[in-house]
């Protein structure tokens, strides 16, 4: 239920990008009557979108909160199952049930696991996303980059590599960090995935990272990939409802796809 929820919100989300963007907006006044210059108006559609963009975001917490919960009352079932395993494995070994029962919970635990997985990964790419969606604006409004220029705020890092990516490059970045860290990349997306299809983000060749680019980790990773020439932005902070937005995007950023 929570995801088909998020399926019509995020569909919702890019239908108002869609009705309300600058740039269709600007067509739309080139093709009408002559107005009022810019400078002495204030374009409608701006504060619309403003507004607009507020309520999606309110309705994507909305939703998140909804899947914290169910989240919630996932591990209070994932931690029952578990001591069901552990009483029923007990009563075989004492010989007082059968095997197969051992099994049945065992199956019962196993299956309540990857339920909490899901839902947290589920609640990652939110996270991700919201992130992403929040600061189009001020992505859009900065300069762009040389090759091999660098630009860093209080909210973003920005790298423009001049190396050929590609996804197939990610099996290099997971090997340093493995041998770094001796943990896996934590990667919240590789290429497309069903939410970036929904905003209509182009992210085929792209990867997210969730790291912190201010974490010891997080800066480790943003100096390989510097010195790979590999292009990325890191996202410092999480929006407000987001609990891990903050995160390295590696490759170009993710463009708005034909007919969005």
């Amino acid at each position: 239920m929570v995801v088909i929820r998020l399926s019509a919100l995020i569909t919702f989300a890019a239908a108002l990008l869609f009705h309300f963007d600058p740039a269709c907006a600007q067509q739309n006044q080139r093709s009408g009557p002559p107005r009022t210059p810019a400078s002495q108006r204030v374009t409608p559609s701006e504060s619309d979108l403003t507004r607009s963009r507020a309520d999606v975001m309110q309705k994507m917490n909305e939703t998140r909160a909804g899947a914290e919960k169910l989240l919630a009352l996932h591990e209070i079932e994932r931690q029952r199952l578990l001591e069901e395993y552990n009483c029923r494995r007990d009563l075989y070994y004492q010989g007082l049930i059968a095997r197969t029962e051992v099994l049945q919970a065992e199956q019962a635990l196993a299956e309540a696991m990857i339920r909490v997985d899901e839902d947290k990964r589920w609640l990652a790419e939110t996270d991700v996303a919201m992130t992403e969606y929040a600061m189009r604006d001020e992505l859009l409004r900065l300069p762009g980059l040389a090759v091999g220029g660098y630009s860093e705020t209080h909210t973003l890092i920005r790298f423009n590599g001049g190396a050929l990516w590609s996804l197939a490059d990610a099996r290099k970045i997971e090997s340093f960090f493995a041998k770094t860290f001796g943990r896996a990349l934590p990667i919240s997306a590789l290429g497309q995935t069903a939410t970036h299809e929904r905003l209509r983000f182009d992210h085929r060749n792209a990867m997210d990272v969730a790291l912190h680019p201010d974490s010891k980790e997080g800066q480790s990773l943003l100096r390989f990939l510097r010195q790979a020439g590999i292009s990325f932005i890191a996202f410092r902070n999480a929006v407000p409802g987001a609990a891990t937005g903050a995160h390295i995007h590696i490759g170009k950023p993710s463009a708005r796809t034909n007919g969005s």
